[in-house]
């Protein structure tokens, strides 16, 4: 039987990037992915399930967090794009999410949507031991 497809969100102001990231995810991994602009996030997670939702860093490390955990709560898991220096040499955000440099590069976008997706997989895994 065949797995199904991971389901990824964009969300990134800059079309071009979206666009590209896109790209790289299709070539290298089998997912269907869907873009909106950053704004439209919160909404998108409320009419669709996603695995991965990659989207654009803020210069603020709160609302990273608060991103972070909203994405979580929806059933995904966050990957940052982000072209702040300060989140690319040390972990900043409380939960350590992914960071990946702006403009991405195939090998490490695909590697940290492949981490996401492997956290997704073993924190779906708790809950469904933890709920019997």
């Amino acid at each position: 039987m065949p797995h199904p497809s991971l389901h990824v969100l964009i969300a990134e102001n800059q079309y071009l990037i979206a666009m590209e990231v896109e790209r790289i995810l299709t070539e290298t991994l089998a997912c269907e992915v869907t873009i909106v602009p950053l704004t439209r996030l919160e909404s998108e997670l409320a009419k669709a399930k996603f695995d991965i939702v990659i989207l654009d860093a803020a210069p603020n490390d709160n609302l990273n967090a608060v991103r972070g955990r909203m994405i979580e709560e929806a059933g995904a898991e966050p990957v940052f794009l982000s072209s702040y220096d300060q989140f690319l040499h040390a972990s900043t955000a409380p939960n350590a999410y992914p960071f990946i440099t702006k403009p991405p590069q195939p090998e490490a976008l695909a590697e940290a949507v492949t981490r996401a997706r492997q956290r997704k997989t073993s924190s779906d895994s708790e809950s469904l031991l933890g709920d019997s």
